[in-house]
């Protein structure tokens, strides 16, 4: 039982059977057309968790590896699988008899090892369906809710998904790109702090990613087989972001930086996609930013109607105070008319060396396809030091401006190195923040005599004194190896107090 309640009833009988000495492994494999399977059954090994470890905002695809007897070709004979392709299984564990479900999903493949006359059956949870199916339209539909039920119908699953804020926030001039359905599920939970997952009942499930809570259950030197401390270093400043519109930046944490010297960590978020405005990437001329207002002009592309996240090659010698991108309407040639002005940069953020320094806007900049616009660097706020920005020396006529004695001045023969993209599709309900962490996570792994009575949304205490492990700990991911013999939970924890 991954996800879901157990009766009290059931766990104190669970706490009961666990502090029993003596217990026998039990389980039930159920497959769809062979009903129950279990007599078969060699060994089942299964890893779920309610996210990649490619990090957050990655959907895990939650597998199950069944060995099973295939004497007198049972499961598969001349060649050919007896189990129907995409034929749903449920696995159910525990001790006595006493069993909880710890894996519901389907199977993705058989393969026989002839010699040993048994089958290989390698499953998926029911996410497997979505990493499956490409999606080349999605309709009406146009938020959260709705775009996962429109999924959902697709591959014949159901889904229990709350009506909110943020489940029936409006995705703004949605444009939809041909691509796996696994992968618009992955941004729309990026684009508004979510995490989707399948139930022990195969149905979808859709929350905030807060999604822990209190366990009685205590890891203990009594009760673990071994207690094993994971790198910190995979998750060092480790960020909340909670924002308006998509931006791609980096951000350094001081605090990590005096702990760690220096790290940083890039930011990369456009739900469901971005349009490219504006391009300029070669170029290696280096130009001083003399003018508190100097920039270039560009052209918007064909399919362009926004503009949220400017990125600009630049470089700092000793420099303070804070940089602006504002964009102009063009007039006669020169800016015109100011449409909007990005986030203040810090410019102590900014790097010695070129590096991609991003500008992000709270509110998108509306513009037109095929149309000229102005892009300054407004350097008014800049108490000391130099700032150095990249160029190409293309030849061109009238691209560069900067802003003396009044008026605007051109220059020929210079472009600034640039992407310029709008993001129209996932918009945060809260306002800019990077929040950084202190202390990085810790990570632990936990082997255990079976605990299948333990989900993953649940947080336990450990306190394994042979390890110097102690404290509060949400469970990430849940692996379960059992046979006859034997059965072990590995648990990948994370330290929340």
């Amino acid at each position: 039982m991954q996800y879901g309640n157990l009766t009290p009833t059931q766990r104190e009988k669970f706490d009961l059977k666990q502090k029993s000495v003596i217990r026998k492994p039990s389980f039930l494999l159920w497959i769809e057309g062979f009903g129950d399977t279990t007599e078969y059954v060699l060994s089942i090994d299964t890893e779920i968790g309610l996210e990649s470890l490619r990090g957050r905002g990655n959907i895990n695809i939650g597998r199950a590896i069944l060995e099973l007897n295939n004497e007198k070709g049972y499961f598969y004979s001349e060649g050919r699988s007896k189990i129907k392709n995409y034929a749903r299984m449920k696995v159910w564990a525990g001790f006595d008899g006493l069993n909880v479900p710890i894996f519901t999903g389907i199977v993705y493949s058989v393969k026989p090892i002839s010699t040993l006359n048994t089958v290989i059956i390698n499953c998926r949870d029911y996410m497997g369906l979505f990493y499956d199916y490409i999606v080349n339209e999605i309709g009406l539909n146009n938020t959260p809710k709705s775009i996962l039920e429109y999924l959902c119908s697709k591959v014949g699953v159901l889904s229990e998904i709350e009506s909110n804020e943020e489940t029936t926030m409006v995705y703004d001039e949605l444009k939809f790109i041909s691509q796996r359905a696994v992968s618009i599920i992955e941004k729309i939970c990026d684009s508004i702090f979510y995490i989707a997952y399948f139930n022990e009942d195969g149905i979808l499930n859709f929350v905030e990613r807060e999604y822990f809570r209190s366990s009685n259950w205590k890891f203990d030197d009594t009760n673990v087989i071994d207690c094993i401390v994971l790198a910190d270093s995979e998750v060092i400043n480790d960020i909340t972001v909670e924002y308006k519109s998509g931006f791609f930046s980096r951000y350094y944490d001081q605090a990590s930086i005096d702990e760690y010297k220096l790290r940083s960590r890039q930011v990369y978020t456009f739900p469901l996609g971005s349009d490219l405005v504006s391009e300029q990437t070669e170029g290696t001329r280096q130009e001083t930013l003399n003018y508190n207002l100097e920039g270039f002009k560009f052209t918007s592309a064909e399919n362009s109607s926004l503009i949220d996240t400017i990125q600009i090659r630049l470089k700092k010698v000793e420099a303070n105070g804070y940089l602006f991108a504002k964009i102009y309407t063009d007039v006669n040639g020169v800016p015109g008319e100011l449409i909007g002005t990005s986030n203040q940069k810090p410019v102590s953020n900014l790097n010695n060396d070129w590096a991609w320094e991003s500008f992000c806007f709270d509110k998108p900049i509306r513009i037109s396809p095929m149309t000229s616009y102005w892009c300054i660097i407004d350097t008014s706020l800049i108490t000391n030091g130099i700032i150095y920005i990249q160029t190409s020396n293309t030849i061109t006529t009238g691209k560069y401006v900067y802003y003396n004695s009044s008026s605007w001045q051109l220059e020929n023969n210079k472009q600034v190195v640039h992407i310029i993209r709008g993001n129209k599709y996932a918009q945060r309900v809260a306002s800019d923040l990077i929040r950084f962490y202190k202390t990085p996570h810790e990570r632990i792994n936990v082997i255990a005599p079976a605990i299948p009575n333990l989900q993953l949304t649940d947080s336990v205490m450990v306190d394994v004194k042979k390890t110097g492990v102690i404290g509060t700990y949400i469970i990430e991911r849940r692996r379960h190896t059992l046979n006859y013999e034997k059965y072990t939970t590995i648990d990948t924890l994370r330290k929340v107090g």
